[in-house]
């Protein structure tokens, strides 16, 4: 939570798996590969994480678009099966593949199904219009009253 006039603002930081997407010498965009390892928090991680797919933007974007829900809603619907052994793992992703994102934000102001939508619609190599998720929220920003 933020301070004095951020009071009511939310800073959401997590650099622990923090990585380029493109080479720093050629500037090429890295390559897509599977490994076999989730990466990140099974509540919060992609769908592609739990597959042990490379991640890209559109994965940090899932991540974040389930970190927002979570925050709106208090809870998501795999949260119950989370038990820190790991056996949970795939039941979690389960949930996730056969959540369809309108009962996942029902409730919700539209924006957060388009933003899940519009993440989910991204390919691996696609960069994001974050200037697009940014108005989409800002707009919803100003929907509510002070």
């Amino acid at each position: 939570m933020g301070l004095g006039s951020e009071a009511l603002t939310v800073f959401i930081v997590d650099f622990r798996l923090a990585k380029q997407f493109h080479h720093l010498n050629t500037g090429l965009h890295i390559l897509f590969h599977r490994s076999h390892h989730l990466m990140g928090t099974p509540a919060f991680a992609s769908i592609n994480s739990h597959l042990g797919a490379e991640l890209g933007h559109h994965d940090d974007l899932e991540s974040l678009a389930y970190v927002l829900i979570y925050l709106a809603c208090g809870s998501l619907p795999w949260l119950d099966e989370v038990n820190g052994s790991g056996s949970s793992v795939p039941l979690i992703l389960n949930i996730k593949q056969t959540t369809p994102v309108e009962l996942l934000c029902s409730g919700l102001p539209r924006e957060f199904a388009t933003l899940l939508t519009y993440t989910c619609s991204l390919s691996f190599l696609e960069e994001p219009n974050y200037n697009y998720i940014c108005l989409l929220f800002t707009a919803l920003q100003n929907e509510i009253p002070d």
